[in-house]
């Protein structure tokens, strides 16, 4: 199914306000919810997760950069589940429980970029956030963040909330 905008598909339907962007396999519904260009409380919560989190090597709006991967890119070819393992267990990084516990978050940025760069077998390593209380909770938010962006259902940039 072709992606329709939120406003083409209102129109077409005779709605006023709320369209949900449908998947591509009948019957089954996407992670995100858009109503007139504004994105749903999950959503919403995933590109504060993202930007809290992944941003730093993954660039402001998912689309990669020298250090990691577009995530816009990754998140059309892996399911949720798959994404779920790989944020949370699929590589480890070690930081010392000083740089963990320093009250610069800046610190710890740089001490985790600085560990995402080295190489393993070619391959970057990423840490894994099973532990971090501000993304595992929030894995199916973050997901469906990021697979609104994939599927170009939303656009770069800060969304705005449904209820602003």
């Amino acid at each position: 199914m072709k992606l329709v905008t939120a406003a083409a598909l209102a129109t077409l339907a005779g709605a006023t306000a709320l369209v949900t962007i449908a998947a591509d396999a009948p019957g089954a519904r996407k992670p995100y919810r858009i109503v007139n260009g504004r994105v749903d409380a999950s959503t919403y919560r995933g590109w504060l997760v993202y930007h809290s989190a992944c941003h730093t090597c993954h660039g402001v709006d998912a689309v990669g950069t020298s250090i990691a991967p577009s995530l816009v890119e990754r998140l059309q070819q892996i399911s949720e589940a798959d994404f779920d393992t790989k944020v949370i267990t699929s590589y480890r990084i070690v930081i010392n429980s000083e740089e963990a516990h320093a009250d610069d978050s800046t610190a710890v940025r740089e001490a985790m970029a600085a560990e995402v760069k080295k190489r393993e077998d070619g391959e970057l390593v990423m840490p894994a956030w099973e532990g971090d209380p501000k993304v595992r909770p929030h894995l199916s938010d973050l997901y469906a963040y990021l697979k609104a962006r994939a599927d170009g259902a939303l656009g770069p940039g800060k969304p705005r909330p449904i209820e602003q």
